[in-house]
Parts: structure tokens; sequence; C-alpha cells
């Protein structure tokens, strides 16, 4: 009864995992948890899901990397991009990233 909850979720959050793989997006923002002001990171990359790391790379140069276990991805609601909430490497505390996907007409 609740084990089902559960692995339901994982189940979720691996296909959005999935589709995100390979992704292009126009740009990348870093939002402060503390103030919600957010800031431009990156513009023009791509996403990769690879060896169970979610790595964020725009014009050539990596601007996030974190583990995919570690990470709790969502769809905006508009579906027009996705936030990534994980715990920096560097500083230790939790980020939250959020990539706006490219729009093809």
């Amino acid at each position: 009864m609740f084990g089902r909850r559960q692995s339901k979720e994982k189940k979720e959050h691996s296909r959005l995992i999935e589709r995100l793989d390979e992704r292009i997006v126009k740009y990348v923002t870093q939002r402060d948890p503390e103030t919600s002001i957010e800031s431009v990171i990156g513009r023009n990359g791509c996403i990769n899901t690879k060896n169970g790391q979610i790595t964020i790379v725009c014009d050539g140069s990596e601007v996030f990397r974190c583990d995919i276990n570690q990470a709790r991805c969502g769809e905006l609601l508009s579906l027009e991009g996705v936030a990534i909430h994980a715990t920096d490497p560097s500083t230790g505390k939790e980020t939250i990233i959020i990539a706006y996907y490219k729009y093809y007409r």
C-alpha cells in the first residue's frame, strides 16, 4: 500500500530524466532559494543525462552538474522548461536550476 506510491514517483521521475536527455535549451537560470531572484548562468545549450549525472552545457562550457539520484526534477506548468532542485557540490547548499527549452515553430 505505501511502497506502491514511492515506486510510481520513481518511475515518473525516471521517465522525465529520459525525456530530458539531449534536450536543447534556450537559457538556464539559477534561483536563489532565500530571495527567489533568478540569474542567467548560460544560454544556447543542451541537457545530458548520461552516466547517472544531469549535465547542462551552454556555449561549450559546463554550467551545472549533479547526480540523478540526488536531484528532484519537475517540468514547469507551461511545459516550456524544467526545474531541477539539487545540492551544489561546490558549496553544499541546495540550488534550484531552471532550464527553458528552445521552442521550434
